[in-house]
């Protein structure tokens, strides 16, 4: 019993070892999707930064990036074609290696928008060998998440320089405020007039 005990547990060992060398030298990629926008708004470009990092020991091959926006829901200006997919190929990611790309995109409509994770697919480059397939690896991004995409005139509202109402004010308690003045001084102005002595 204690005889098998061992050769389990070498067993297990010899396959931990195994599994452990065979990571050592693969590709590992990670992909993060990001923007920079403060606020989306209806009708005004929306950029999405994807970031494809290599923290493995080896270089990606044959990366595929594929994303999707609603073609009824965004306009496509950028790095997106009209039904709305997003592709980026990659021919190869050295290890420790970086790669971004941008894609630009106007909401049509306002409301909640619910991010989607991009779809990835590379090769592990550590095996090239003749007549095997290499080790195709495939992954998800990060999400956005679930994104307020504000109606135009509540952007407008929210930002502009309210130069109206500014203007509005100015104009209502100004009446109030330079009438009586004006009044005075005009009362003022007359009465020193009066009360001048003439000279002869």
């Amino acid at each position: 019993m204690f005889l098998k005990l061992i050769v389990v547990a070498l067993a297990a060992l010899a396959l931990i070892q195994i599994s452990a060398e065979s990571d050592e030298n693969s590709a590992k990629l990670l992909l993060y999707k990001s923007t920079v926008e403060d606020a989306v708004v209806e009708g005004r470009d929306f950029v999405v930064t994807y970031q494809l990092i290599n923290v493995g020991n080896a270089a990606a091959t044959g990366i595929e990036v594929a994303d999707r926006y609603d073609a009824t829901s965004f306009v496509s200006q950028n790095n997106v074609n009209e039904e709305g997919n997003v592709q980026f190929d990659l021919e190869e990611l050295a290890p420790g290696g970086q790669a971004s790309f941008n894609v630009t995109v106007r909401p049509k409509l306002f409301g909640v928008y619910e991010s989607t994770r991009a779809r990835i697919k590379y090769g592990n480059g550590a095996v090239e060998m003749e007549g095997v397939e290499p080790d195709v690896r495939s992954g998800f991004s990060t999400s956005l998440g679930r994104i307020k995409i504000e109606s135009a005139a509540d952007y407008e509202r929210r930002t502009s320089l309210h130069i109206r109402e500014y203007g509005l004010f100015a104009l209502i308690f100004g009446i109030p405020t330079l009438l009586p003045f004006l009044l005075w001084r005009a009362t003022k102005s007359v009465s020193e007039r009066i009360s001048r002595p003439k000279s002869a």
